[in-house]
Parts: structure tokens; C-alpha cells; sequence
């Protein structure tokens, strides 16, 4: 068989064009540490690999609803807090005092003083904000304050409802029982009515009135801190101090102030379980990436060697294609 020369630059050209193409390939994987550039080049690995970004980009939506409902609760839990230490102090301290004072009418006034502004620093914490919403609000939206106090602080307003009107003992029962939730993936379902499931999801929402009480007793006794502070304010700026009436607030009120202290430790917990979830959460989209990186990537060592062969290849080829393509009369041409 004759060998022409046409055939022998034919035959060159095609395996110089296929190194060439070698190692462009090879300086693809180099720079994006991928072993394919297309789905066709590996369909099943590429299609294993889209299944893991949507899985990737899920568990992003999660931890960004982690963390903005642990900002959420962070509020929350500073505000309870600080109603915490009002309520503790009125109970512990200013309500013994009050009691023992030597000072008789005049130093009732002044823990009567104190009690009102204690008052308006109870509901300016429950007013609490977290950007535009209120973290004591429940679910009830963003436009206004979730709490006001009257003027003589004998009327209570949670979102327009009086707390201490017996008529609104379901309206108020509705109102504590609001619930905000949230998927931080913990698999979010809801059964044969449409109803979702609570365990499925986390609920961020926390009705203010569940922290300082609404309604009364059986005995008649306001069960909300902020009107009981008023009222022993009350007992003590009368003419005639009742010991009786002031002593039976004051034990509603320690009751009041440790349901406050039972609302910390339960969003103390919440709070755990949230970092729980976060860091599950993290050790997934590492185990997510582990297992996209065996799919579509290529070991760094692996790539440049390959890079480094190909180079070698093609540089090969070309010198020898300096010893294939003779001279011709244009290269004496000047």
C-alpha cells in the first residue's frame, strides 16, 4: 500500500487536533475540579449529582430558617428575661418591703411608684421588636403594638382585648393559643384533615399574654402581672393600708412571676433543639458535598497530572510534526 504524503499530513492533523482536544479537556478539569462538563458525557453521575443539588440547596433553606428563627427566639428569650427580673424583684424584694416599711404612708408611696413604672417597663418589653414584627405578638401581623396600658393602669389591651374581662375568656383563650410555624426540616406533613402536624415543624410564635397571664381567679384576682403590679400600687396609696388585700395580691403575683421563670426555661430548651437542628443541619450539607464531590469531582492531583501528561502530549506532537512537514519553497521565500 503507497503511503502518500497527503495521507501521512491527513493522519497527522486529526491525532494533533484529538490531543489538542485532550488537553483542553484536561485543563477544564484542572480549573473546575470537575470530572465532566456536560450530562451527556456521564448521565447517570450527572443526574445522581442533580438529585444532590436540589438536596443541597433544601438543607441552605433550612439553616437560613434556623438561623433567622434563632435571632427570632434570641428576642424573645431576652425579653422574658427581663420581665424575669421585674417580676423576681417585685416579688421578692419591693413586696416584703412594701409590708415591713417603718415609714408608713410615705414609703408606700414610693414602692406605689415604683410599681407603676415597673408597670410600663413590663409592657415596653413585651412590645419587644425583632425588625418589623413583634416577638410577643403571637401571629398577629406587624402594624401595631401587641399590648397598651391605660393611662391609670387598670385596663390591659392584648391586641384590642381587655385581659381582665371575663367576656373575653375565649377570645383570650384563641389569642394564647396561636401558633407560627416554621420548616427547618424535620420532615413537615399534615394529616387526613389538612392540618399540619406540629411535630413536623417548629411553632416561633409566642402570645405575650401566655407570659404575664390574662383572665382571674375563682376568687375574683386579676391573673396578669402588669394589672396585678397596678393594683398593689393601688392598696398601697390608700388612705388605709389593707394588709389582707396586699398580701393576697402579692401571692397571686409570686405564682404570675414563677409561670415567667417556667417561659425561660421552656425557650431555653426550644432554643437547644434549634441548635441541635443547626448543627445536623451543617454535618449534612458536609456529608451532601462529600457525596456531589465523588459524583462530578476529580481528586487535584489527579487533574493536574493529567493536565500535566496532556500538555506533554501535545507539545510531543507538534515537534513531531516539524519532522513530517518538510520545507517548501514559500519557507525560502523572503
Amino acid at each position: 500500500m503507497r503511503v502518500t504524503t497527503n495521507m501521512v499530513m491527513r493522519n497527522y492533523q486529526n491525532n494533533l487536533n484529538s490531543t489538542a482536544g485532550g488537553l483542553e479537556i484536561s485543563r477544564k478539569q484542572v480549573e473546575t475540579q470537575r470530572r465532566f462538563s456536560s450530562s451527556y458525557e456521564d448521565p447517570s453521575s450527572a443526574a445522581r449529582a442533580a438529585v444532590l443539588e436540589r438536596r443541597y440547596a433544601r438543607n441552605a433553606d433550612y439553616q437560613n430558617n434556623v438561623e433567622n428563627t434563632m435571632k427570632w427566639q434570641d428576642c424573645q428569650e431576652d425579653a422574658v428575661m427581663q420581665l424575669g427580673k421585674i417580676t423576681t424583684t417585685i416579688a421578692e424584694d419591693y413586696s416584703l418591703k412594701a409590708l415591713t416599711d417603718t415609714a408608713s404612708d410615705v414609703g408606700r408611696d414610693t414602692y406605689a411608684q415604683a410599681l407603676r413604672e415597673m408597670q410600663k417597663s413590663m409592657v415596653q418589653i413585651l412590645n419587644s421588636r425583632y425588625g418589623d414584627s413583634f416577638v410577643m405578638g403571637g401571629n398577629g401581623g406587624t402594624e401595631e403594638a401587641p399590648f397598651e396600658l391605660s393611662e391609670d393602669g387598670k385596663t390591659l389591651l392584648y391586641r384590642g382585648v381587655d385581659v381582665n374581662d371575663p367576656a373575653n375568656a375565649e377570645a383570650l383563650e384563641q389569642l394564647s393559643k396561636e401558633t407560627s410555624y416554621v420548616d427547618l426540616g424535620f420532615g413537615l406533613s399534615y394529616d387526613q384533615d389538612g392540618e399540619l402536624v406540629s411535630s413536623s415543624a417548629f411553632d416561633c410564635a409566642l402570645p405575650g399574654i401566655n407570659v404575664v397571664g390574662f383572665g382571674k381567679t375563682e376568687e375574683g384576682t386579676s391573673r396578669n402581672l402588669i394589672l396585678l403590679a397596678g393594683q398593689m400600687a393601688e392598696v398601697l396609696e390608700a388612705e388605709e393600708f389593707d394588709r389582707e388585700a396586699y398580701e393576697k395580691l402579692w401571692d397571686q403575683f409570686k405564682e404570675g412571676a414563677s409561670e415567667v421563670q417556667d417561659t425561660s426555661t421552656e425557650l431555653g430548651t426550644k432554643t437547644q433543639l434549634l441548635n441541635t437542628t443547626m448543627s445536623k443541619l451543617e454535618n449534612e450539607s458536609i456529608s451532601i458535598q462529600e457525596q456531589y464531590n465523588s459524583q462530578i469531582g476529580i481528586d487535584p492531583a489527579e487533574a493536574i497530572m493529567n493536565y500535566s501528561w496532556a500538555m506533554y502530549s501535545y507539545n510531543s506532537a507538534l515537534k513531531i510534526g516539524t519532522s513530517i512537514i518538510g520545507p517548501s519553497l514559500l519557507d525560502f521565500i523572503k
